[in-house]
């Protein structure tokens, strides 16, 4: 089991790296030995993210903007991985979504994840040694919150993108999964920026997820999250491909 904490040689490509779980990754990567690169559309938190991990290569791009995508990451060599975790949540309820706010959501959780996985896995199949794509999706793939009922949407769309990735490419030995955490405490989940009925709501959906979930965790660790991102990127996995695995304290079960 050992390649699951040696990524010594091996290049990985993480979107959404400067905050949160893409940052918790890329610090991982970094230290078992890989070479990364960090995307971002944000260029200070790339700035920090290089000081604290000199080997970081940063890519500044807005993956809601399709159009950059192709320009920023087409140089980039073969990669051995990627992680699509860059995402966006607007909480709404559905009949208050706009068409700018669906646009958005479904550019960064879906779209973005389909052309940068395009991109990587043409060059993949090109080199002829496979490789590994995992992508960061959520529990609400499968079990829809109130409020961000349009943010799971995508995460539904994301998990099918999953599988059909996984189906299209398995026989060039590149694998597919996804990781659906439940909910994760990183600076996308406060709800500081929330009006009043935003953050009520968001504690009645809080205390439905926590007495349903066995364990009765309600913030599940940002390492657990982490730790099942580098197993499924890891040549440990050569089998394992297609899937969506839920880190949730066994919410799914119930």
């Amino acid at each position: 089991m050992a390649e699951i904490n040696n990524f010594s040689g091996k290049k990985c490509l993480v979107t959404g790296a400067g905050r949160g779980i893409g940052r918790a990754v890329v610090a991982e990567l970094c230290a078992r030995g890989a070479t990364v690169y960090a995307v971002s559309k944000n260029p200070e938190n790339l700035k920090a993210l290089k000081k604290e991990f000199p080997n970081v290569i940063p890519v500044c791009v807005d993956l809601s903007k399709p159009e950059e995508i192709g320009k920023a990451l087409e140089p980039i060599e073969t990669l051995d991985c990627l992680i699509n975790n860059a995402g966006v949540i607007e909480p709404a309820e559905m009949l208050q979504v706009s068409a700018e706010s669906f646009d958005r959501q479904f550019n960064v959780n879906v779209k973005a994840a389909l052309i940068v996985s395009q991109i990587v896995a043409k060059k993949m199949i090109e080199r002829g040694e496979g490789g590994s794509i995992v992508n960061i999706s959520s529990i609400n793939a499968q079990r829809p919150a109130l409020g961000i009922g349009l943010y799971s949407c995508t995460k539904a769309a994301l998990d099918m993108l999953t599988k059909s990735l996984a189906m299209e490419l398995g026989h060039h030995k590149i694998r597919v999964n996804s990781v659906n955490p439940a909910s994760v405490l990183t600076d996308m989940s406060s709800t500081e920026s929330y009006d009043d009925e935003g953050k009520v709501k968001m504690q009645a959906h809080h205390d439905r997820l926590l007495s349903r979930t066995p364990t009765q965790t309600l913030w599940m660790p940002v390492g657990d999250v982490v730790n099942a991102v580098l197993f499924l990127a890891s040549n440990a996995t050569s089998q394992i491909t297609g899937q969506c695995l839920g880190i949730d304290g066994g919410y799914l079960a119930h």
